[in-house]
């Protein structure tokens, strides 16, 4: 009897300390999904306008990390109205930024000379950009070195195919 009660005994034992190493687990559900990094490589376009008027934009950007870079282009909406403002609205340059989560900081830069009609005037401009899907929405302030202080610069992109 003492046998027997001993091999139930050594059974138990054996059967309590081989659960005692684990927990039962628990389901796992499905995990959140994490939004799909933002990617800016491409070219976006649309309109723009700050103090010295409307403006047409072009941004053909590049990627690397949160580094954005590439080249911005101003236009006049029309270029044949004569006016100083529109004049100055033609600039070909390059574009620098940040994104940090769906914000991107702004920099435009339009150097002197090239085949523009101010060749002389240095434009830098700069603010920051919400991301939205395709599209983008900027502000921005800046100077001319010919025409001073640029105030107001709101622009909103779309994303080209």
């Amino acid at each position: 009897m003492r046998s027997i009660l001993a091999a139930m005994m050594g059974a138990l034992v054996g059967a309590s300390m081989s659960s005692c190493g684990s927990s039962p687990s628990m389901p796992i559900g499905p995990s959140t999904p994490t939004s799909a990094a933002i990617n800016l490589s491409g070219t976006w376009s649309g309109t723009g306008s700050d103090s010295f008027g409307p403006e047409l934009v072009t941004w053909m950007l590049t990627q690397s990390g949160t580094s954005v870079s590439g080249t911005a282009e101003l236009n006049a909406v029309n270029p044949a109205d004569g006016s100083c403002g529109s004049c100055h609205k033609v600039k070909k340059g390059t574009f620098s930024g940040t994104l940090s989560g769906a914000s991107l900081s702004v920099t435009m830069t339009f150097p002197a000379g090239g085949d523009v009609p101010t060749p002389i005037c240095v434009v830098d401009l700069s603010g920051s950009a919400t991301v939205l899907d395709r599209r983008m929405m900027a502000s921005y302030t800046g100077t001319d070195t010919c025409e001073g202080f640029f105030s107001d610069g709101k622009i909103e992109l779309t994303r080209q195919p």
